[in-house]
């Protein structure tokens, strides 16, 4: 009985380390002093004082159209891709989207912490040629908008983001278009029909 025992023992440790895969090793390592000579995007335009820094708080990173869109704590940055930067980079559009004060207070009246009361936006997706559709959390009341592509104007009223964008800035999310479908048409599509 008892080696049947240690049998079982020593075939389900077996499994289990068949079960957990074993970390996997970095492809390439390079040494701090190496990544110095590439050039850094922290936020600001070229002339301004570097010692007051701000917060980034990155959520998003996208290329579309020779543009990368840098989607963080407030703000979205644009970077022309076809401009060479030397030691930092340089954004050439800001858009910046804070939360309503009155959504900032029931943030905090709810125990949230003051840094996690922003708006951090968590999608930005390309709705059409000239549109983005972009939605943030919003001081945990998500919100959407859509905005002029090559402009980042403003184009219709503010809508609710509950159910395209996560309340909360740790959370991790996935959205996406499927033809004139958004994340609830999908989700409400999968639905038992008595659910619906």
């Amino acid at each position: 009985m008892r080696s049947e025992a240690l049998l079982l023992y020593f075939t389900l440790l077996h499994f289990a380390g068949a079960g957990f895969p074993e970390d996997s090793e970095p492809i390439s390592i390079s040494h701090g002093n190496y990544t110095r000579q590439y050039p850094v995007f922290v936020g600001h335009k070229p002339g301004r004082n570097t010692t007051q820094r701000h917060r980034l708080d990155i959520q998003l990173v996208m290329v579309m159209n020779r543009t990368l869109y840098v989607a963080a704590r407030d703000h979205i940055y644009t970077v022309d891709m076809d401009t060479s930067h030397t030691e930092e980079i340089y954004f050439s559009k800001k858009l910046t989207w804070k939360s309503r004060q009155a959504d900032v207070d029931t943030c905090r009246m709810k125990g949230k912490h003051k840094d996690e009361c922003h708006n951090f936006i968590k999608v930005l997706l390309k709705r059409n040629e000239d549109t983005l559709f972009i939605c943030g959390t919003n001081a945990f009341n998500p919100s959407c908008r859509n905005y002029k592509m090559d402009t980042l104007d403003y184009l219709e009223e503010e809508f609710s983001g509950m159910a395209r964008c996560p309340y909360d800035a740790k959370h991790a999310n996935v959205a996406l278009f499927a033809g004139k479908m958004t994340v609830i048409n999908f989700l409400l599509s999968v639905l038992p029909p008595g659910l619906v």
